[in-house]
């Protein structure tokens, strides 16, 4: 988890906060998870892996009545509905902790019946990385003040494919980043003075987004109105 590369001004959970935390639960919270949430705070790791604020009632109150989704023994049951939720990810997974020392976190899977089961948040991500092809280049973006914009190029109902290859030239030629992932397919460009980045629908030709953090929306909006052209 130390090779991932972090975008924007990281806001880290504090050891009060991951007390209170661990007071919603009667089980420990995994011990690499806690340093993970102190080290980066809350964010979401290459846009699909979103680790957000734990919340001890998620499964209960969506699942309560569905737990025949998963092929869960029936021992486990009780421990799931009690679990603590700490991440999902855009695809539908549910990642959850539960009360068992040997493998205390549970992906709750959005396309299978299979629950899987490991011992620490590091093999979690790992397994993500290895499920999406991530190749480890993996990155951390952070939620704190975050903010973004959507940039349509579908115009009176007609998508305008040139405008959008001029707007991203121009962007080529303008604005210097630090980085860029998907460089060959949607490329995202990672600018850390906005605390962001700017991505460029290159395969739909449809949209720009670009992301921000509140603190840097004046040098953000420079980066929007090139965009806008």
């Amino acid at each position: 988890m130390d090779t991932i590369y972090t975008i924007g001004k990281i806001h880290s959970v504090t050891h009060a906060d991951i007390q209170e935390i661990q007071n919603q639960i009667t089980f420990p919270l995994p011990e690499d998870y806690t340093e993970f949430i102190s080290k980066y705070g809350f964010g979401n790791i290459n846009e699909l892996l979103m680790i957000q604020q734990p919340d001890p009632d998620f499964v209960k109150v969506n699942f309560g009545d569905y737990m025949d989704f998963w092929d869960l023994q029936e021992q486990e049951i009780p421990s799931v509905l009690n679990s603590l939720t700490i991440a999902s990810t855009i695809d539908g997974d549910v990642i959850t902790v539960i009360n068992n020392t040997d493998k205390p976190i549970v992906i709750l899977p959005r396309h299978s019946e299979e629950p899987v089961r490991f011992r620490t948040f590091k093999q979690v991500i790992e397994y993500y990385n290895n499920t999406y092809k991530f190749n480890n280049d993996l990155y951390f973006d952070c939620y704190y003040n975050s903010e973004s914009h959507y940039i349509s190029f579908v115009k009176d109902g007609e998508l305008k494919k040139k405008l959008f290859d001029d707007v991203h030239q121009i962007f080529l030629n303008t604005v210097s980043f630090d980085k860029i992932f998907n460089a060959e397919t949607q490329p995202k460009y990672i600018i850390q003075k906005i605390g962001g980045w700017v991505y460029f629908d290159s395969i739909g030709k449809s949209a720009v987004r670009v992301k921000y953090q509140t603190q840097f929306k004046e040098e953000a909006q420079k980066i929007i109105n090139i965009c806008l052209a």
